[in-house]
């Protein structure tokens, strides 16, 4: 391998990261698909299992950091992918995209959003509207169960003096707050960086069921 090839597959070396329940447990639907997941030469992969999300997030990002990766791919453990979603995100050249999915909860809308200020000067979440599938929308707030971030993204914000990547705000004291990934696509739009979610690559959010005699009982949201 000559230098040239040498230097892109360093450009492109991901390290993909599993945000894991503390019982270690996946469907097999989900195995199937993480066994079967594409990526570029000298990707590695992490699981990072019981911790509070933020934390584990920020966890990777450290790692991502310190180990000389230029990407990080957010997996989380309910969320499944074509074979190629990484590759394709890839290609974008884009530093924050994510895969589009929806709610694991009816009407199942999709889990990415634009933003508003309310008359406190709250930053709210709204729909997006007029893109087809198939588009990359601009968005504000992006979920990062299946996420490529550039490690710029993570220097900038360091630059900017953001302490924490990943943080959760949402309390039963604090209802406004929000989950620590749309915190971090919040912090990474305030710096001029857009997130953006590929409508292309449709990554399918699971749900629990509990099942009996008859068949599924219920559903757990």
């Amino acid at each position: 391998m000559g230098s040239w090839e040498r230097q892109k597959v360093k450009e492109n070396r991901v390290l993909l990261s599993t945000i894991s329940p503390p019982d270690g447990k996946v469907s097999y639907q989900w195995a199937r698909s993480w066994r079967e997941l594409q990526l570029p030469q000298e990707s590695d992969n992490l699981i990072v299992q019981g911790l509070p999300y933020g934390v584990a997030r920020n966890y990777a990002v450290k790692q991502l950091l310190e180990q000389g990766f230029s990407w990080l791919f957010f997996l989380d453990s309910d969320i499944t992918l074509p074979p190629n979603a990484v590759m394709r995100l890839l290609e974008t050249k884009l530093p924050l995209i994510g895969c589009y999915y929806t709610h694991r909860f009816p009407p199942y809308e999709p889990c990415f959003y634009g933003a508003k200020q309310d008359e406190q000067g709250k930053i709210q979440k709204v729909a997006l509207t007029g893109w087809n599938f198939g588009d990359i929308v601009p968005s504000v707030f992006l979920p990062g169960g299946a996420c490529l971030i550039h490690r710029c993204v993570f220097e900038r914000m360091s630059a900017a003096g953001i302490r924490k990547w990943y943080e959760w705000t949402l309390d039963v004291d604090e209802p406004i707050g929000i989950s620590e990934d749309y915190s971090f696509s919040l912090k990474a739009y305030s710096l001029g960086i857009t997130p953006m979610a590929h409508t292309g690559i449709q990554a399918r959010h699971e749900c629990l069921a509990t099942c009996g005699v008859r068949g599924i009982e219920a559903v757990t949201q």
